[in-house]
């Protein structure tokens, strides 16, 4: 618990409105956002995330770091403008995945420098277990990595996500399926963290016996997350802020026990898949894959089960926690993370089940409380913690959208993915830069936030920080903005189909 501070400030006028009466005011602290003067160029900031020059081979990028300041402000920028210049698995896998058609040769690095990190033994200061690939990787001896070694407990590297595992599955099978190399990258060899000559197969295998025994571990067969540290991530997921999981009311998730979170069973689906086609077609292991598309269907079973409410018109939940009894519990918000089912094979199909949930996912993205000017809200405007300057609870990601959009373009409401990715451009055109996130609010441009606000949190006794800057250049924002231009430059001359009956409806209700 941490300690109660003595003194309190006033409640700005614009934050009155997201205060809740047992918060008090205890930071409020300018920042000056990044500015720049000209136009950004995707290429050149991916470049500097992989610590290479344009010009290099490719072959000689790195995974990307998660972010960086802006160039011309780099030495200058304020700390926390500099707050995730490391290596994140799920940050890199994912933007190696986003940018697989334009740089294979990144994906390709960033999948066999994860299978080097992936952990090789149980150690509870990093959270690693034995095919575990790693959230955060940091040498101890930085600064930064010090003071979350003194603060928090933490060893580095530090393993604490629960999806970055699945994630590096799918970039795996992404790069075998979609590049020249195919599935010859699964014999590359590579020496893994025990100093062991190893093949990427054999990371594929460890990456799936982790993942396999987690859910085996669970009643329900899901991937749920819980630190076994003191002081650890207590959501290790995408949305990883301690209150971004929560119930209807307000009322946290319950963090002693497993959290499930909707899009990461998503990523599970798809990765089980994905095994189970690199051991049949690859591997020439048929049981095998035979048994992971059973444990996948019936993962996607209990999804539309324990993850769908039929409340406000019915839409998936972020996700679920436990009672006191092991119980599981829906929470029930609106928040953008059911977008992220429709980039999969979860809800493919003409069944009329399926088809029901896309239009209603669809439905409550494009409603008023999740839409918001520059593109989808993280969190619903009328959910009781919607700040629109919040990290995770009512901001607008560049990458959570994209991937909505994605999603969309997927089953086909292109007008609708168009729609989205045209918010996004602006927010580039507007603000020179790739920031994490946009506030969710509906004002004519972009805003960034330029401030830190902290509060105390009365009933949950401790610190809560409701607003801070986004980092000026993100991975995740590149790599969109540099997939949406690749998709536009090869699409450009093809007209879009018309609009179905469906996705007319929901365009002509989107605001003019």
């Amino acid at each position: 618990m941490e300690h109660k501070p003595d003194t309190y400030l006033e409640i700005p006028t614009d934050l009155q409105p997201f205060i809740f009466t047992d918060e008090h005011i205890i930071t409020i602290q300018p920042v000056a956002s990044s500015v720049a003067q000209a136009a950004p160029s995707g290429l050149k900031e991916l470049y500097r995330l992989a610590r290479a020059k344009i010009g290099n081979e490719l072959q000689t990028l790195n995974p990307t770091l998660a972010s960086l300041a802006l160039e011309t402000e780099h030495v200058n920028a304020s700390p926390e403008l500099h707050r995730y210049e490391a290596l994140f698995g799920r940050d890199a896998l994912r933007v190696a995945i986003d940018v697989l058609p334009i740089y294979p040769q990144l994906t390709r690095a960033t999948i066999v420098a994860f299978a080097e990190l992936q952990g090789v033994t149980s150690e509870t200061s990093r959270e690693e277990e034995p095919g575990r690939i790693p959230h955060e990787v940091r040498n101890p001896s930085d600064t930064t990595a010090m003071k979350l070694t003194e603060e928090r407990g933490w060893g580095w590297p530090y393993y604490g996500s629960i999806d970055a595992t699945p994630e590096f599955i799918r970039t795996l099978a992404g790069y075998c399926n979609e590049t020249k190399e195919g599935t010859a990258i699964l014999f590359q060899h590579y020496v893994d963290r025990n100093g062991h000559d190893q093949i990427i197969a054999d990371s594929l295998d460890r990456s799936v016996q982790w993942l396999l025994a987690r859910m085996n571990r669970n009643p329900e067969g899901l991937l749920e997350s819980k630190t076994v540290l003191p002081r650890g991530i207590e959501n290790q997921v995408w949305k990883d802020s301690w209150d971004s999981y929560f119930h209807k009311d307000g009322t946290i998730a319950n963090h002693t026990q497993g959290v499930a979170s909707v899009e990461v069973q998503r990523v599970v689906y798809d990765a089980l898949l994905d095994a189970a086609d690199l051991y049949a077609h690859a591997l020439g292991r048929t049981s095998h894959a035979a048994e992971l598309r059973g444990k996948a269907e019936n993962l996607r079973q209990t999804i539309f089960r324990e993850f769908w409410t039929e409340e406000d018109g019915g839409y998936f939940v972020i996700g679920t926690d436990r009672n006191k009894s092991g119980n599981l519990r829906q929470m029930k918000i609106r928040t953008s993370n059911m977008g992220h089912l429709l980039y999969s094979r979860l809800l493919e199909g003409d069944d009329p089940r399926v088809v029901s949930y896309r239009e209603a996912i669809v439905t409550q993205l494009f409603s008023p409380e999740l839409l918001a000017r520059f593109g989808i809200r993280t969190l619903a405007s009328d959910s009781v913690r919607y700040r629109p300057g919040s990290y995770h609870n009512g901001s607008v990601w560049l990458w959570d959208t994209y991937f909505v959009a994605k999603g969309l373009r997927r089953h086909g409401y292109e007008h609708l993915a168009h729609n989205l990715s045209e918010r996004l451009f602006e927010i580039i055109d507007n603000t020179n830069t790739f920031p994490e996130f946009v506030r969710g609010d509906s004002q004519d441009t972009p805003r960034l936030n330029t401030r830190i606000v902290d509060v105390w949190d009365e009933v949950n006794q401790r610190t809560n920080r409701i607003e801070q800057p986004p980092q000026a250049v993100q991975a995740w924002s590149v790599a969109a903005i540099l997939a949406l231009q690749h998709y536009d430059h090869m699409n450009g001359q093809r007209a879009m189909k018309p609009m179905s009956a469906f996705e007319s409806r929901i365009f002509k209700s989107l605001p003019k």
